[in-house]
């Protein structure tokens, strides 16, 4: 009796299976590699945002400190309280003169970790009781700080005139994890080298730097110690993050490497059998991790400080007013202090990246399921094949 007859009674077609699995898995692939470059690509910038895209939403400029600033605001200090340019700057003595705004001491990790205007070069608007006027260059400036409250105020701050966002309270302990470390650094990096430096008597450019001298273990900060203070902290800010970016990069990599497998046994000269069992594993796997990479998308960004805002869409009053408020004091996420409806760029930019690494694990998901079935035909074709030599005979 002809084999391939006998096989073929029994609905058993090779060819056609065949080029069943090559059709899915060839389709499996190209849903696979958009999903994976979009993952990849969403997954490496939701926490890398520029600190820019923060400080123009905060003030509507994206300019950040520099050591133009940090000199405004030593001499501010030394103005203040040494007029004779006595006595050494430190963090702790920033942060009281500086960052203590609502009447409390200031603190190191509240103004590092917490406040706008120590990373943003623009203050939104003149604070009520300071003078603020433009020099000849039309840039409105701090002259003085008079009866004003709040943090960052320092004669010589610039302030912004342009259409800012309001933020919810905390907001940049809240979106600090997502603004790029090395941007982070930079600013810490300039400000700490300031503030280690004695006030210089000299008004020459070319005066050496003479470090301050660390009061607990008597010891000069030189320009190492700074680097490494510098550098702890950007390697803290990337620790930060090493957890988030390990989950929502398992996921693409599990699926990236389940295909490779699906590839490998749709080849007759590979051990198909080995190859399907170990990309399917792999694809149960990359499937579970792409749910959980949802589920760590949406409480890093929409829970930890999305949610704080309000889409007001056309509200008008009394519901929001013209500084794009709700009425219950929640900012709004689309409307700026000018009352314009206008999305604001740092909630935007981080909602655009949470949505492209949905979509992404969407197509991931479904590319899945077709190198499943993919997979489970070649398991299935490799079963039939131990019976390609039977004959009615054998069976006997």
């Amino acid at each position: 009796m002809d084999t391939a007859a006998w096989q073929k009674s029994l609905g058993w077609d090779e060819s056609a299976a065949r080029r069943s699995q090559l059709i899915t898995g060839s389709v499996g692939l190209v849903i696979l590699f958009i999903g994976v470059v979009m993952q990849w690509w969403a997954g490496n910038n939701i926490s890398d945002i520029s600190l820019s895209t923060f400080c123009e939403s905060y003030s509507g400029e994206p300019d950040v400190t520099d050591s133009i600033d940090w000199k405004q605001m030593k001499a501010a200090y030394y103005n203040a309280n040494n007029p004779n340019r006595q006595g050494d700057l430190s963090l702790a003595k920033m942060a009281n003169q500086f960052f203590g705004g609502d009447g409390t001491v200031g603190d190191v990790d509240r103004a590092i970790y917490n406040d706008p205007s120590f990373w943003c070069k623009y203050l939104p608007e003149c604070p009520a009781g300071a003078t603020c006027t433009e020099n000849q260059a039309g840039i409105l400036m701090l002259r003085d700080v008079g009866t004003a409250k709040g943090n960052g105020l320092w004669n010589g701050r610039r302030i912004s005139q342009k259409k800012h966002w309001n933020l919810a309270p905390g907001a940049f302990s809240l979106a600090s994890t997502h603004i790029r470390c090395w941007d982070k650094f930079t600013v810490y990096r300039e400000m700490i080298d300031e503030v280690m430096v004695e006030q210089p008597t000299s008004s020459s450019a070319s005066a050496p730097k003479i470090y301050v001298t660390d009061p607990v273990s008597g010891a000069r900060w030189n320009e190492d110690s700074i680097d490494t203070a510098s550098y702890a902290q950007l390697f803290t800010c990337y620790g930060s993050k090493g957890s988030t970016g390990y989950i929502l990069g398992l996921g693409p990599l599990l699926s990236s490497m389940a295909s490779l497998f699906c590839v490998v046994s749709l080849f007759t000269c590979c051990p198909t059998s080995y190859s399907s069992t170990l990309g399917r594993g792999l694809a149960l796997m990359a499937f579970a991790f792409t749910l959980i990479g949802f589920w760590v998308v949406s409480f890093t960004s929409i829970r930890e400080f999305v949610a704080d805002y309000m889409y007001c869409g056309s509200s008008t009053t009394p519901l929001t007013n013209n500084r794009g408020m709700y009425f219950d004091g929640t900012p709004c996420l689309d409307r700026n202090s000018d009352g314009e409806n206008e999305m604001n760029p740092f909630l935007s930019w981080s909602a655009w990246m949470t949505g492209v690494y949905t979509f992404g694990g969407a197509f991931n998901i479904i590319a899945t399921v077709i190198l499943l079935v993919t997979i489970a035909k070649t398991i299935a074709g490799d079963q039939l094949k131990k019976f390609a030599t039977l004959t009615p005979s054998d069976e006997l």
